[in-house]
């Protein structure tokens, strides 16, 4: 009976001290919006919700299938930072003003990105930079045989699919900051029109 009356104590004390429980599951709830998918589902077919060639974001960085796209990652963002004459040290300041924002969009996020700062945006500008260059592909500075930006492959195909699969996403707040930085807020609204187009 002790541990019982403890037990309802604990409760109690929770309840007083965590205001409204419909306001508090609001604002938690409308923060997020990059969540991991219930095993039940993903049980049910195992590829659906696994990126096979890209990772986007935390939930898939890192695994072993999806490596060999992260030297073409790089290759994208040094291709960006080269046509638009920025230094990486102005998106890395402008990103990590919202990094604490950034990181509630992920439910859950591994402890380690709360941890690591410095991965977590790596992570976020490589990832945004490829995407934007992927909107960008049809501007054709890119080689004609190039194995992801060119016209001579099948390739896109399977990274454009990729980045539909839920859990493989980053937030759009990456994106517009990425642009905000390169060009200035006039080119957003242009940019986000071509993002819908591309999907």
């Amino acid at each position: 009976m002790e541990e019982m009356q403890k037990w309802v104590d604990e409760i109690n004390q929770e309840i007083n001290n965590s205001g409204s429980l419909i306001d508090d599951g609001k604002e938690k709830w409308k923060k997020r919006s990059i969540f991991k998918v219930p095993s039940q589902l993903k049980e049910l077919n195992k590829n659906a919700y696994k990126p096979q060639r890209i990772s986007f974001g935390p939930y898939h960085h890192g695994e072993a299938h999806l490596m060999a796209m992260e030297e073409h990652k790089h290759r994208a963002l040094i291709h960006f930072l080269k046509r638009c004459k920025k230094p990486i040290e102005l998106f890395v300041q402008r990103l990590d003003q919202v990094v604490h924002e950034l990181r509630d969009l992920y439910l859950p996020l591994d402890p380690i990105w709360m941890l690591d700062k410095s991965k977590f945006l790596q992570i976020l500008i490589l990832d945004g930079c490829f995407i934007l260059e992927i909107v960008r592909r049809f501007l054709n500075d890119y080689a004609y045989s190039d194995p992801v930006y060119g016209n001579d492959h099948n390739l896109m195909s399977y990274i454009l699919l990729d980045m539909l699969i839920l859990e493989n996403q980053i937030p759009m707040t990456v994106l517009h900051t990425l642009l905000q930085v390169e060009n200035g807020d006039e080119v957003i609204v242009l940019m986000v029109f071509s993002l819908n187009l591309l999907f």
